[in-house]
This record gives C-alpha cells, sequence and structure tokens, in this order.
C-alpha cells in the first residue's frame, strides 16, 4: 500500500498515560493535581530555558522541578521517594486505545514518526516495553536539535523525508499551536487538558481520544 501520509504523535501525556507518577505521589501524601502542577512547571521551565539559548535533557528538569514542587506544596518526600516517583516515568502505560489507533493508521497507509520532548532512548525502551514499537517508522527527541517543542526546529526534523499529509497529534495544545505554526495538520485529544486554548491556531480535528482522531484522520 502507497503511503497516505505521515502521522506524528507526542508521547508523554499523549501516548502514554501519566498515572503512575500521579500513584507514586498519592502514595507520599500527595494531593491528585501535584502531578499536573510538577509536569506543567517541568515544561515551562524547559521551554523557559530552550527559549533563552540554552538546553538541558528534560528528565534532568523533571528531576530538579520535583522537590521545589513537593517544597511549595507542603508535601515531604525524601531522596529515595523522589527518585522512585522520577523513576515512575520509565514505566508509563500506554493510553487504553493507544495500540488501537496505531494499527488504524497503519492499516490506512499512514507512517507514524514520534516526536518527543523526552530522550529517544526513553521513548524507544516506553514503545518497547508497550509492544507498540513495530508501528513507528522514527522516533525523533528534541535532544537532537538542543530545542524543545513547540520550537520551529523540532517539527521541521518531523517533516523530512516524508509524503504526503503530515498531521501532528497531541494532548497539549501548545503542541498542536506550534506544529499547526509549523505548517502541519493538528489532532488534539481533549483527555488531559479538557478543551482547546480558543487563542491557539485551530486544530482540524478535535477528538476525545487517540483513537478517535485515527479514525477522524483515515476518513
Amino acid at each position: 500500500m502507497a503511503t497516505r501520509g505521515t502521522v506524528v504523535l507526542d508521547i508523554i501525556g499523549t501516548c502514554f498515560r501519566l498515572e503512575k507518577p500521579r500513584q507514586k505521589l498519592l502514595e507520599i501524601g500527595a494531593t491528585p493535581y501535584t502531578m499536573q502542577l510538577w509536569f506543567a512547571q517541568t515544561l515551562r521551565d524547559a521551554f523557559a530555558y530552550s527559549h533563552a539559548g540554552r538546553y538541558l535533557p528534560l528528565k534532568e528538569i523533571l528531576e530538579a522541578e520535583l522537590p521545589r514542587t513537593l517544597k511549595v506544596l507542603g508535601i515531604e518526600a525524601n531522596a529515595e521517594q523522589r527518585s522512585q516517583i522520577v523513576k515512575s516515568f520509565s514505566e508509563l502505560d500506554l493510553q487504553p486505545d493507544a495500540l488501537d489507533a496505531f494499527k488504524t493508521l497503519t492499516a490506512a497507509g499512514f507512517q507514524l514518526i514520534a516526536l518527543t520532548n523526552g530522550s529517544a532512548e526513553s521513548t524507544q525502551k516506553l514503545l518497547e516495553n508497550a509492544g507498540a514499537i513495530q508501528h513507528f517508522e522514527r522516533i525523533l527527541s528534541c535532544d537532537t536539535v538542543q530545542k524543545t517543542k513547540p520550537h520551529p526546529e523540532v517539527y521541521e526534523m518531523a517533516k523530512q523525508n516524508v509524503a504526503g499529509d503530515i498531521w501532528m497529534v497531541a494532548a497539549h495544545a501548545w503542541d498542536i499551536a506550534g506544529a499547526a505554526n509549523a505548517g502541519l495538520k493538528t489532532a488534539f485529544i481533549t483527555q488531559e487538558e479538557k478543551e482547546y486554548l480558543s487563542v491557539y491556531p485551530q486544530p482540524e480535528i478535535i477528538a476525545d481520544s487517540l483513537l478517535q482522531a485515527a479514525n477522524k484522520i483515515v476518513l
């Protein structure tokens, strides 16, 4: 079957759930929203440092951000507990319908690319452990260009050596906006943020889940 196009998938929070680190945080007495705050502040500071002209891998910022987030919320955690919380990011589970979404897209003739602010190595391990690696043509990390999404150079990597339509699928509005500004078609998943940000470029597709987005893309 000829390739109909390319679907670029965000990984953390889109293809993989953040439930394991959330549960680890709950075990030390954190609130259910501690996970969202920690991850949001990690992304903010990763973006800020990248925008300032420097770069650090996401894991380093994730590790540095955790004790500060816990301190702000008045939550006690020792070094071993914090280490286990960070480690749980290497053990994330796929969204329940992710494999069906990948199969739907590849069966329809789309090639899949993983595009992540995490490392290529950690992403490959996540996909291998989930039994999903065979669906992906490439794994691209912002480590390569030393800039975080949503910088245009990150999306330019995904546009190299592909034919047909290029879609970005993500559960983060900022990721969708970055991809749209880089010329990609976009599909926003509402599972995490619930609503798209009205001031951003509107996506072609808004879906409740990965599988729903996949079904709309292949139509």
